[in-house]
């Protein structure tokens, strides 16, 4: 009987095993949309003292299939009468008048304390038109703590990944253009993510947005950027745009309030390409 055992024991475990290697591997899911990648690209382009304007921007003047180089050229225009997207609380029209416009787009004044950004912008490599970018956010403060929801970009070829990015200011005498607060410390990316697919209409940080919580500070302000790279290994590098929000100005109360039209600071607005 003992021997018989052994043998059932032996024959079990055989078959076990002969059934593990037979039995299919578990499938692997395919990354979704906006999973992590590995190619992180964390830059503050918006410090690095480029100036207004796009890289290859004396390319933008040419025919496109004329064209060297990487390049991004600002196609918004400083006379352009409405915002593609409004705040949910807006209904009708809003005024050119309420607001500020550049070469990237328009920041929107709504009240004291609620401003949006709405801009584009066109891509490409050498001859090759790539896409058109669009961008969009919404500003807004209570008291000391700052929120950058619906904070958003649209490629209309899509992208291989997509790196947000939003940081507080403070603006003085010394940084009338805006410069981080507390040497950085409110510094948060999102992503890399990818890939999106053509006219993706991608929320960076979620429905929450970037937000920070600073009071320290007379004037305050928030960067805004997004970096992204192409599908094909045709195009390698990144091509990036930032924007700065308008200027707050802290009360007595300790609100955060904007005037209207939104005063902006200096150099508030880039675009560029890196090939690394």
């Amino acid at each position: 009987m003992r021997t018989r055992s052994r043998l059932l024991v032996h024959l079990a475990a055989i078959l076990g095993l002969a059934g593990a290697l037979a039995a299919p591997a578990p499938a692997v899911a395919a990354p979704a949309p906006g999973t992590a990648t590995s190619d992180a690209v964390v830059v503050r382009d918006y410090t690095t003292g480029a100036q207004i304007g796009t890289s290859g921007a004396d390319q933008c003047s040419l025919p496109v299939n004329a064209r060297a180089g990487a390049w991004l050229c600002l196609t918004a225009s400083s006379t352009r009468v409405q915002p593609r997207t409004k705040p949910t609380s807006v209904s009708g029209d809003v005024s050119i008048q309420s607001g500020v416009c550049s070469a990237l787009g328009c920041y929107y004044y709504l009240d004291n304390y609620y401003v949006y950004f709405d801009g584009t912008g066109t891509y490409g490599y050498g001859g090759t038109r790539l896409g058109d970018v669009y961008l969009y956010v919404e500003d807004k403060f209570s008291g000391g703590r700052s929120y950058s929801q619906r904070f958003q970009f649209e490629s209309s070829r899509g992208v291989r990944t997509l790196l947000a990015s939003g940081e507080r200011l403070y603006f003085s005498t010394a940084h009338p253009e805006g410069y981080p607060i507390s040497s950085g410390a409110s510094y948060r990316t999102w992503g890399p993510y990818g890939p999106y697919a053509a006219y993706s209409l991608v929320t960076a940080f979620g429905s929450t947005g970037y937000t920070y919580y600073d009071s320290s500070v007379a004037w305050a302000g928030i960067a805004h950027e997004f970096t992204w790279t192409d599908p094909s290994s045709a195009y390698p590098g990144r091509w990036y745009a930032w924007w700065k929000s308008p200027k707050f100005q802290k009360q007595s109360s300790g609100a955060y309030t904007t005037t209207n039209p939104p005063t902006m600071g200096s150099n508030w607005y880039g675009s560029g390409y890196s090939p690394s």
